[in-house]
């Protein structure tokens, strides 16, 4: 009997030093982020659309958005990691909820928050690139309330719904920023701004934006987005928006 109350207190004991230690990593990691913000390092938090069960579009020839999100947010975290203190919401593939990724951001007091997401259409010729800020649109909230309810059968806290609404100007400018640098580098499509209600904005409590870069659904553009050249570009116009945005006065 003491020997199995013995391996109990040890295996205790072991939890125990576990659970502190994920405490300590996780103070470690909001206090890192504090002191590179007062060294006027800025945060950047990207967010790798989907994961998991959530595959998110598939192309033809086999592409998932969830894989292509995570390896372009690796490759634009590569590029401005010199510069910036850079996180990602998720670093591999397993599905996290809108209010997860929202949180990562807003607890880190990031200076931005970038999602990023491929495009996709039953039409299989559908092609561009769009750069999402979260504008309210007036009969477009059906899906945003869809949304809401489905986070509140969660239980999951609601306390950052719709706080984007105070960063509309600046998210808008971040998002024309980008825009500029990637027309400059990719040249398979265009890309354009536009406002709507993008409920993984509707919570991040500093400039946000989501990145459609490209249709999975057209058998063309996935072929591009399989090219590490065209992700490499995107990365590197993506970061060049972000140093555009952070330069310019607003």
């Amino acid at each position: 009997m003491s020997v199995y109350c013995n391996m109990f207190s040890t295996y205790r004991y072991i939890a125990i030093l576990m659970s502190f230690a994920l405490l300590i990593m996780a103070d470690t990691a909001e206090v890192m982020a504090k002191k590179t913000s007062y060294n006027n390092e800025k945060i950047i938090i990207l967010d790798p659309g989907h994961g998991g069960h959530d595959k998110g579009v598939q192309g033809m020839n086999g592409t998932y958005e969830k894989t292509l999100s995570l390896k372009l947010a690796d490759i634009i975290a590569k590029e401005l990691k010199d510069k910036y203190r850079v996180f990602l919401t998720r670093t591999d593939d397993y599905w996290l909820d809108i209010p997860g990724r929202i949180d990562t951001a807003n607890h880190l007091k990031a200076d931005l928050f970038i999602s990023i997401h491929f495009g996709g259409s039953f039409l299989h010729k559908a092609s561009g690139i769009c750069i999402y800020y979260y504008k309210k649109i007036s009969g477009a909230n059906i899906f945003e309330r869809a949304t809401l309810k489905a986070i509140k059968s969660n239980n999951i806290q609601t306390q950052w719904h719709n706080i984007q609404n105070r960063h509309k100007t600046t998210s808008h400018f971040l998002a024309e920023s980008v825009k500029n640098r990637i027309n400059e580098h990719i040249g398979f499509a265009k890309c354009k701004v536009q406002g709507a209600p993008v409920i993984v904005l509707s919570g991040a409590d500093m400039p946000a934006v989501l990145i459609e870069a490209g249709y999975i659904s057209n058998p063309a553009d996935e072929k591009e987005l399989k090219d590490e050249k065209v992700l490499s570009n995107f990365a590197k116009s993506i970061s060049k928006g972000i140093e555009d945005f952070f330069k310019t006065p607003k």
